[in-house]
Order: C-alpha cells, then structure tokens, then sequence
C-alpha cells in the first residue's frame, strides 16, 4: 500500500462523519527512490497545518517549511507528486494555494483563497 506524506501527519480526525466508505484514489507516482532524500524528513508538523490555523502561524510555518525546501535535492520530484496527485500542505516548495494558481486544482478546494474579478 502506497503512503503520502500527507498520511504522515494524523493529528486530527480529517474523516468526515457522514462518510461510510473512504473515497478510492489513484496515486500517481511514487515515493520510493527519492522521499528518503528530502530535507523535511521527519519534519511533517511544518509541511501540514492544523485544523482552523490562523493565518498568520500559516505563513511562519510555510517560511520555516521554505527554508527547508529551498536547498532539498528532490523538490522538482516532490512538487510534481504533489501537483499530480492533489495532495494536501506544502510541498515542494508549493503550498496549495500555489499549485491550484499554477493550474493544479484540489480535488477540494478547502482554503484556496481566489482573487474576486473587479468590473
């Protein structure tokens, strides 16, 4: 069975109570061969926000999580896991936010903040 890094962080009850059956999801790619590498290794609280996090300790914890991603060796692989594969946090030097700006739509978009068009 296929982890994600998301799976890592498991603070919080994320299920919701009206689900009976877990949805079914197609991962594409893998984390074998280059995850072992990265620089977030055993840092999942600064790449996966609490619930109801208030912006501003969003921001510290995403700069705390950039400053470990900027020299990572395997951020173009851990980017494009998470662009293709919907995933949740910051990875690859992306928070969602940024991955959904550069085309990557959340399967849900929980927090996506989009800018109003102004007429």
């Amino acid at each position: 069975m296929e982890v994600s890094m998301s799976d890592v962080y498991q603070e919080g009850n994320y299920l919701d109570a009206c689900d009976d059956e877990p949805e079914q999801f197609v991962v594409q790619g893998t984390l074998e061969g280059w995850a072992h590498l990265a620089n977030c290794k055993g840092y999942a609280k600064l790449f996966f926000g609490k619930t109801a996090e208030r912006p501003q300790a969003r921001v510290r914890r995403e700069f705390k999580a950039h400053s470990l991603c900027v020299t990572c060796a395997v951020k173009p692989n851990c980017r494009s896991f998470a662009r293709n594969n919907h995933e949740y946090g910051f990875w690859g030097d992306e928070n969602e936010e940024s991955r959904h700006e550069a085309g990557f739509t959340l399967s849900s978009p929980i927090g996506v903040r989009i800018t109003p068009i102004i007429l």
